[in-house]
Formats: structure tokens, C-alpha cells, sequence
């Protein structure tokens, strides 16, 4: 019995620090790959002015048994831009690999309305030779917090120009404490689909959750990303 009262107070601790912070909006979140948005699609979301966030991503592929993970550092660096580096860690030497992609966000539009629909152009992995893309997407919000985002997204596979399409779905839970999420990108030769979770504490603080290319098998190994499951966490102005 005073076992049971203990695990009664402690829940009753649990919800009242969570009440506590239902008034404060939460952040947005860091992509796999660096920039504000979804699971591996960008969003039409920045950085503000003089903000910046640091983020990981760790898991492995049920396919390649490889271990993958990301680091990321973003920063509003001006009024409507976003900039920021990622790195990631060699598959085959489970070391970090020398030098990082840098990748760029212009805010394109901001709606100051309750239910904003905002744009964005960006370009991820520039330094990269064989894994830099560029996109152009909106996001709308929607009454009770759900956003979604839409848009266009190019590769250069084997140095020649794919076109894809992207959208992505953000739907948050209990007081924006839990956000789930799932996007998509999808072309003539690929259909990539992702799903994942934001677990917040605190306003600015994120534990993260990812499925990359969910339906990835053997059979079928059409994708922009290998399958994995990551887990991860961001934190906007840490210090």
C-alpha cells in the first residue's frame, strides 16, 4: 500500500510539472540532417534572430546492422535566415567523419496571423558532392496545432537533376509535450516515407524518435536514405 501511495504521488508530481509548462509554446525541432522541420523533410519554420540549437541522432539500420549518427548546430544568423553544419559518423569505421555539410534557410514569407502559412528556400549538404539537395516548401498551421508542409525538393544523383515532391504532417498531443510527425518525399524512381516523435521537457528541450524510410526491405531498397531507427534529442539555447 505504500508503495502504491508513493507511485500515486510521484504521477500526481509528473502531471502537475507537466500543467506547469502547458502555457509555453514549445520550440521547433531540427531534422535528421540539420535544418528546422520534420523528420528528414525541412520546414518553412527558422530559427529567430540570435537563437541557436545543437542536436543528435544515433540508432541503426535493421537491414545493414550499420550504425548511423548525425550532429547537428543551427543558428538564426539573420532577421529571416537560418544556418547551420552536420556531421556524421562513417558506417564501415564507426568513427566521425572529418568536416561537416553546411546547410542554409531563407524565409521567404512571414505571416504574423495566428494561423500562419509560411515559405522557405534552403539548400542542405552544400559541401557535399553527392548529397546536396535544394528545396522550396511552405508550412501552414492549423487551429489546435497541427502544421502541415508541402513542397519541392531536388537532388543530383550521379551529377543529373531529380525533382521530388515533399509533405509532412506535425500533430502535437497533451499540451504540445508529444508531437508526432511523418513525411514523405517521393519522385518517379523513389517513394520514401518516415515517421517520428518529439517527446518535450520543457519549452526547448526535445527527446527524439525516428523511423527513416519505413518500409524499406530487401525487396524494396528505393529510397533517398537507408533504413533506421534513430533516437536523438535537440536543445535550443543550451548555455
Amino acid at each position: 500500500m505504500k508503495k502504491l501511495n508513493i507511485m500515486l504521488v510521484a504521477v500526481m508530481v509528473l502531471f502537475s510539472s507537466l500543467s506547469a509548462f502547458a502555457s509555453i509554446p514549445v520550440t521547433s525541432t531540427p531534422s535528421i540532417i540539420g535544418p528546422t522541420g520534420l523528420i528528414r523533410v525541412p520546414s518553412a519554420d527558422i530559427l529567430p534572430y540570435k537563437n541557436y540549437n545543437v542536436g543528435m541522432d544515433y540508432g541503426t539500420s535493421p537491414i545493414t546492422n550499420l550504425e548511423s549518427m548525425y550532429y547537428k548546430v543551427n543558428l538564426g544568423t539573420f532577421r529571416n535566415m537560418e544556418m547551420g553544419v552536420v556531421g556524421e559518423m562513417d558506417q564501415v569505421t564507426k568513427k566521425v567523419k572529418e568536416g561537416v555539410f553546411i546547410n542554409a534557410k531563407l524565409s521567404l514569407a512571414t505571416d504574423d496571423q495566428p494561423f500562419p502559412l509560411k515559405l522557405a528556400i534552403g539548400v542542405e549538404n552544400l559541401t557535399s558532392y553527392t548529397q546536396n539537395d535544394v528545396y522550396m516548401v511552405a508550412t501552414k498551421y492549423f487551429q489546435q496545432g497541427p502544421k502541415l508542409t508541402f513542397g519541392f525538393m531536388g537532388d543530383f544523383p550521379n551529377s543529373k537533376f531529380r525533382p521530388l515532391g515533399c509533405a509532412g504532417l506535425e500533430v502535437p498531443f497533451f499540451d504540445n509535450y508529444i508531437v508526432g510527425m511523418a513525411d514523405i518525399m517521393a519522385g518517379e524512381s523513389i517513394t520514401q516515407v518516415d515517421l517520428g516523435a518529439r517527446f518535450f521537457i520543457g519549452p526547448s528541450f526535445a527527446v527524439h524518435v525516428n523511423a527513416v524510410n519505413l518500409f524499406q526491405n530487401l525487396d524494396n531498397n528505393v529510397g533517398r536514405d537507408p533504413k533506421a531507427y534513430l533516437i536523438g534529442f535537440s536543445w535550443i539555447n543550451p548555455f
